[in-house]
C-alpha cells in the first residue's frame, strides 16, 4: 500500500469520525413538541321556561286550566287586586307563587320580598320556604295568626325548600312534572299582608314589590345537588338580591 492510499485511508476515517461526533452533537439539541386548542359552542337561552297555565286554586303547586299571563312570566298572583285597600289591623290577600314551565329545566328558586308599606306590616312564610341567612327580617310580637309567630317576616330574600324544609340548609330544586304535562310551581311563599292594630298607612312608598331568581344547570347532565354548587348559588342570588333595584 502507498503512502497516498494511507493518507486518503486516514482521511476518510477522520471525517467518518468528524460527521459521528456532528451527529451526536445534533442529539443535544433536539426537541419534541406539541400543541392543542378546543372551542365550545354556546347556545342562546337560559333553559328556564316559563308556566303557560297560573296554579290550580285548589292545588297551588300545579298548573291549572287559566291561561298565563305574558305579563306574569315566572312569578304569579292569583289573589292580588290592583289598588287593595291596607289599613290598621287589616288582612289582604297577596300569594305570590313562582313557576317553570312543563319541559323547562329543574330550578332553585329564591324570592325576595321589598317592603315598603311602613311599620306594622308583614306576612306569614309558607311551609314551602325558608329564610336566606342573614337577608330576611323577621317581624317580632305577632299575635295574629295563631301559632305562626315564628314564621312572621316583614320582607328580604327566601328560598324555596318544598315539603319539610325550614331552613336554607334544605333547599331543593323545583322539579319539572316527570310526565311533561302540566307546570309545576313552588307553592305560595305567602297569602296574605297583615297590619298590626297601631299600623300607620306609609304614604310616600305604599308598596311591596316581590322579585323571584330562578338557578337551573346549563346542560344536562350537571351537578347541582352538592354543597359548594349551593353555597355558589345561594352567594350569587345575594348578590342579585342587592344589586336589583333597577328591575320592575
Amino acid at each position: 500500500m502507498d503512502s497516498k492510499q494511507t493518507v486518503r485511508k486516514r482521511t476518510g476515517l477522520v471525517v467518518a469520525l468528524a460527521l459521528c461526533c456532528i451527529l451526536a452533537a445534533g442529539g443535544v439539541y433536539a426537541w419534541f413538541s406539541a400543541q392543542d386548542s378546543k372551542t365550545n359552542t354556546f347556545v342562546q337561552g337560559n333553559n328556564v321556561i316559563e308556566p303557560e297555565k297560573k296554579p290550580d286554586p285548589t292545588d297551588p303547586e300545579t298548573g291549572g286550566k287559566d291561561d298565563n299571563e305574558a305579563l306574569d312570566k315566572w312569578l304569579v298572583e292569583t289573589n292580588w287586586n290592583p289598588n287593595s285597600a291596607i289599613t290598621a289591623d287589616s288582612v289582604v290577600p297577596k300569594n305570590p307563587n313562582v313557576g317553570i314551565g312543563k319541559d323547562s329545566r329543574d330550578a332553585y328558586v329564591f324570592l325576595e320580598v321589598e317592603n315598603n308599606l311602613g311599620t306594622g306590616a308583614y306576612f306569614v312564610l309558607g311551609d314551602n320556604w325558608a329564610p336566606v341567612t342573614g337577608k330576611a327580617t323577621k317581624f317580632e310580637g305577632a299575635t295574629f295568626p295563631d301559632g305562626k309567630a315564628d314564621r312572621c317576616y316583614t320582607g328580604g330574600l327566601f328560598v324555596y325548600t318544598g315539603k319539610g324544609g325550614a331552613s336554607e340548609a334544605n333547599m331543593k330544586m323545583l322539579a319539572r312534572d316527570v310526565n311533561g304535562q302540566k307546570d309545576k310551581y313552588t307553592g305560595e311563599a305567602f297569602d296574605k299582608i297583615y297590619t298590626t292594630k297601631d299600623y300607620k298607612f306609609a304614604d310616600s312608598n305604599n308598596t311591596i314589590k316581590v322579585k323571584a331568581y330562578l338557578a337551573a344547570a346549563s346542560a344536562e347532565g350537571e351537578d347541582m345537588t352538592s354543597q359548594t354548587v349551593k353555597d355558589e348559588i345561594v352567594a350569587k342570588a345575594k348578590s342579585w338580591a342587592d344589586n336589583n333595584a333597577d328591575l320592575k
